[in-house]
């Protein structure tokens, strides 16, 4: 008790002296002995502290309000008020809290990371535990750099939704790509589709965790893929559902070929080409609408190699896909290399995956 009131008594002083040396000094001496003590406070002895504590430092220089973020950060009994004050000081400060204080809530790490302030967001990805709302938030908030700095940090926490956002990022970010090819945690469908963009040897990396994956795990991502396809249904447009009627008709009329595809493709009607060529491959629109808009050749060129399409059809689509392209010729060479080197049974593993999206949307209800 006598430890306490004479902890009391100095903070007290603290609040009352003007006299900016001696502020520090007591804050110093007040913090050593608040610190001394912390498990033992309770929750409104700690309240008032920190209260006392942030309001004097506020008014000192950052050397000082650096040093007393670097004693509060790694204890567990820090005031909560006083821990927050830190977090949105300047950056010199909060670093030391933002990036190992366990007083802070998931709630105060979402808010800080929707102020899209990047380097308190790269501090927040880094922390050894990040639950999976706040990665959520870090990559709704977060440049590539900061969300690779998070899918880089393999205790954090993220969630398949999340990891969905991230794949589809990583089709026109390369720096994502490596980092989340490396997750063990990364949904095995997810991996997959990566296999359909990526280059080179991290497209041997990702053949070889697939290849090594159990068959309960493969299975367990199928279901999960399902479920997305299910959410994703009803949501079709007006020009998907001409565009059905198109493919409809197609086949009534025994049209629906490689043919067709370069007709189309040539014609520059994209929503026919896309259904057809769904259709053709036995994949769901949305992954195919996906390649085509991300200008997917790699992808495209792993259907095409699937169905055995002569090399001038999926020569000709690929141009289609490239054709905003100022290196296009040289993308169309490196593209028909890829063609050659694609094996028939990676193609197929990449399919399998796809197709079963298919399998879900044929089997469930139109919209």
């Amino acid at each position: 008790m006598q430890t306490n009131t004479t902890r009391f008594s100095r903070l007290v002083d603290l609040a009352k002296e003007t006299s900016s040396d001696k502020r520090r000094e007591l804050l110093r001496e007040v913090t050593d002995a608040f610190l001394a003590t912390a498990s033992d406070c309770n929750e409104t002895e700690k309240s008032y502290f920190g209260e006392i504590l942030g309001s004097v430092s506020s008014n000192m220089d950052v050397a000082v309000r650096s040093r007393l973020a670097q004693q509060f950060a790694g204890q567990d009994h820090a005031p909560l008020g006083l821990i927050q004050k830190l977090a949105n000081d300047d950056i010199s400060v909060a670093k030391f809290v933002l990036q190992t204080s366990n007083v802070l809530r998931e709630q105060d790490l979402i808010e800080i990371a929707q102020s899209r302030q990047q380097d308190r967001l790269s501090l927040i990805a880094s922390r050894a535990n990040v639950p999976e709302s706040v990665s959520d938030a870090i990559v709704e908030n977060g440049d590539d750099a900061v969300v690779c700095k998070l899918v880089s940090n393999q205790s954090a926490k993220v969630s398949r939704g999340t990891f969905l956002k991230v794949v589809e990022r990583s089709e026109t970010s390369e720096i994502l790509q490596a980092p989340l090819a490396d997750r063990s945690d990364l949904p095995p469908d997810m991996l997959n589709d990566m296999f359909s963009f990526v280059s080179g040897d991290l497209r041997k990396k990702i053949q070889q965790k697939l290849a090594n994956i159990p068959p309960e795990a493969l299975e367990k991502a199928l279901e999960e893929a399902k479920r997305d396809v299910l959410t994703d249904m009803g949501k079709m447009r007006e020009d998907d559902r001409k565009a059905m009627v198109f493919v409809g008709e197609m086949i009534q009329q025994k049209k629906l070929n490689e043919a067709l595809l370069v007709q189309l493709t040539r014609k520059g009607k994209t929503a026919e080409l896309t259904h057809a060529f769904a259709r053709i491959a036995k994949i769901d629109v949305k992954t195919v609408r996906r390649l085509f808009n991300s200008g997917n050749v790699e992808g495209v060129a792993i259907i095409c190699r699937s169905m055995r399409f002569e090399r001038g059809t999926f020569s000709t689509m690929a141009m289609g896909l490239l054709q905003n392209d100022g290196n296009r010729a040289s993308s169309i060479n490196e593209v028909l290399d890829l063609y050659e080197q694609v094996t028939s049974e990676a193609a197929q593993r990449v399919m399998r995956f796809w197709r079963i999206r298919k399998e879900v949307v044929t089997a469930s209800p139109k919209p």
